[in-house]
């Protein structure tokens, strides 16, 4: 069981985005592609979840193809996702945006829920049960009835993924979800992530934290103008003197110096 995206490939006009990038993410895993702005990542992730059309490749979960499948059917197979720039109605609270992330999971139709029959309504209670349980976790609790325009950043972005997190997905791929945060609320983001992925779940980040990136990724994926440059462990990775001069900026004369 997995989900792999296979040499992909996406172009805008003449510009290729991604070339012949792979990769390969299994249940319970926290995997992190890492590199520049303007490397291809979150292209990556809009290829993986069906926002932009590949020119070639393939994305797979447990070996059926996604390809025929447009962005809301991927979210039904398992795959759930955070933006860049997270996306929300202003006029919302923070305890509706985040019950919208439940929506694939309703079993009820759209009939019974307007009737309002028992089970609509007892499968209303239960995901409001879930949801305030998942904003105690996220420490947005205290939130709940906040819109989300009153909110700074920082709490955006934790809303973002606890609506991500909603949707019980097999996958869910996080897009740059610490920028903005502070030293608490990264360390409340590092432990949910971390309790996400124990429960099965495999988690795909982007990350230009790269501290953060070190405590959570168990593999890392560097990509340099769309290509892949490099992979391996946090160790690995770090290691490598093109990778410290390209991305951490640790030139021979610094890592001399603080010798």
């Amino acid at each position: 069981m997995k989900l792999e995206a296979c040499n992909v490939v996406v172009r805008f006009g003449g510009v290729v985005a991604v070339d012949d990038v792979s990769v390969a993410l299994a249940p319970g895993r926290i995997v992190s592609v890492v590199g520049p702005n303007g490397s291809g990542k979150s292209t990556l992730f809009n290829a993986i979840t069906g926002l932009v059309p590949m020119a070639q490749g393939e994305v797979r979960i447990d070996g059926r193809s996604l390809l025929d499948l447009p962005m809301n059917k991927r979210v039904r197979r398992g795959i759930s996702r955070t933006f860049q720039t997270p996306r929300f109605d202003p006029d919302m609270t923070v305890r509706e945006t985040v019950l919208c992330g439940y929506f694939p999971l309703r079993r009820t139709g759209l009939l019974a829920v307007c009737l309002q029959t028992s089970a609509a309504r007892r499968e209303a209670a239960e995901m409001h049960d879930r949801c305030d349980a998942l904003l105690e976790s996220f420490g947005l609790a205290a939130y709940a009835r906040t819109p989300m325009s009153d909110l700074p950043i920082g709490q955006i972005r934790l809303v973002d993924v606890a609506r991500a997190a909603a949707a019980q997905p097999q996958y869910l791929l996080l897009d740059e979800p610490a920028a903005g945060l502070t030293t608490a609320e990264q360390t409340m983001l590092s432990n949910e992530v971390r309790r996400v992925a124990a429960s099965g779940v495999g988690v795909l980040l982007v990350e230009h934290n790269f501290e953060l990136v070190c405590q959570l990724a168990e593999h890392l994926i560097v990509l340099e103008r769309g290509r892949m440059l490099l992979e391996g462990t946090p160790d690995v990775v770090s290691a490598d003197p093109f990778f410290r001069r390209a991305y951490l900026g640790v030139t021979e004369e610094l890592e001399g110096a603080a010798a």
